[in-house]
């Protein structure tokens, strides 16, 4: 109850305090796991993007941002668990992999949005890791403009033109550290495509 209210209240927000253009909706799975992953340059990032989306997500989200008792009560309200970014542990490889057996989605944002090397190894241990582990395709999602919404030192967003680009779906092939890395290399290639593109299917003002 407490998610669908959150992604009601954001979906306001998106709607009438920004100028939003959402391409792609018709993209996302109905049924069955998949892997969201999207490029990260503002805390509104998962936010917005995971108000958009009809499926409950389940957030692996950087260890730091759970040593907030507040902000660890909001993270596990909205489904998001921790995750050491530089290396996963045993433990939240297991949440993952239980959330994705069960039909769930996973939501990872890993820094940048090119082929810098923290997103590559982020991509890598995460979801080209876990893709190939499972077999759950991935749905590549780019968002612009919540840097500008939410500039740094500000506290409140500021009305700014929003835009979310859902691509096509990865569907993983094979196994082992070279197909890893290859799967890794497509997602960060598609989203980069994605930053570059104009409409990629369905609008919504």
């Amino acid at each position: 109850m407490f998610v669908v209210l959150v992604k009601r209240l954001i979906r306001v927000v998106l709607r009438f305090y920004h100028h939003r253009e959402i391409t792609g909706l018709n993209r996302i799975p109905k049924t069955g796991p998949f892997l969201l992953v999207g490029n990260h340059v503002s805390i509104l990032d998962p936010f917005y993007i995971g108000s958009v989306i009809p499926r409950d997500i389940r957030y692996m989200a950087k260890e730091e941002s759970f040593s907030h008792p507040l902000l660890r009560r909001f993270l596990r309200g909205v489904g998001a668990f921790p995750v050491n970014r530089e290396k996963p542990s045993i433990r939240s490889i297991k949440i993952a992999l239980g959330h994705l057996d069960k039909g769930k989605v996973i939501g990872i944002f890993p820094g940048g949005t090119r082929r810098e090397k923290m997103a590559m190894e982020e991509v890598k241990q995460g979801a080209a890791y876990l893709s190939l582990k499972t077999g759950a395709p991935v749905l590549p999602v780019y968002i612009d403009g919540t840097a500008e919404a939410l500039p740094p030192g500000t506290r409140w967003p500021r009305p700014s033109r929003v835009r979310i680009r859902i691509g096509e779906l990865i569907t993983p092939e094979g196994k082992g550290k070279e197909r890893q890395k290859q799967l890794s290399m497509k997602i960060l290639d598609t989203l980069s495509k994605l930053s570059h593109s104009g409409s990629c299917g369905e609008r919504i003002g």
